[in-house]
């Protein structure tokens, strides 16, 4: 192997490297109360001594931080509540796998997890002719899953309460 070649091999793994570190490096743009306050002390840190940064502005910064985080807080309660009031409710929405199906079933959990809230929805299933799958004995067969809430609210911007006894739907 020549010392032109080694040198190739190496700049390649290098640019190969440097693009691993690249894609590991991708931040989130979510600037969080700790981001925030270690960029502020790090401001703090290499201001210019003779031109000192203005208090007022950072205080500002950092109050309207504070009330974005705290609206955000607020939203995802109010869907926590609005996915809890659906809870014994039958409801019928598209599937968000697939637009040309309709999903239908009962409420019966919400759950708040790091990708948001959810709605855990126990319902008939159905093969792709829309019809009512039975076991061996001619059983409907139940399944449970979970969706997103603004999945189930996409449909149309409203929710179809299904009426269990007449098969009648209202829109809430």
């Amino acid at each position: 192997m020549s010392v032109t070649d080694t040198l190739t091999a190496i700049q390649n793994n290098t640019a190969q490297v440097n693009a691993e570190k690249a894609k590991t490096n991708v931040g989130n743009s979510t600037l969080d109360q700790d981001s925030f306050l270690q960029l502020m002390m790090a401001q703090l840190k290499y201001q210019d001594p003779l031109n000192p940064t203005d208090n007022s502005q950072l205080l500002t910064q950092q109050a309207q931080l504070t009330q974005v985080s705290e609206l955000q807080k607020l939203n995802q309660n109010n869907s926590f509540i609005q996915a809890s009031n659906m809870i014994g409710k039958n409801v019928a929405f598209s599937d968000p796998s697939d637009a040309n199906q309709t999903i239908i079933g009962t409420v019966v959990e919400s759950k708040v997890s790091s990708s948001g809230v959810t709605l855990t929805i126990t319902g008939i299933t159905k093969d792709s002719d829309g019809n009512i799958v039975t076991d061996s004995s001619g059983n409907e067969i139940y399944t449970t899953a979970d969706y997103s809430l603004s999945d189930v609210l996409k449909s149309s911007g409203t929710i179809a309460i299904a009426n269990p006894v007449t098969s009648s739907t209202t829109e809430e």
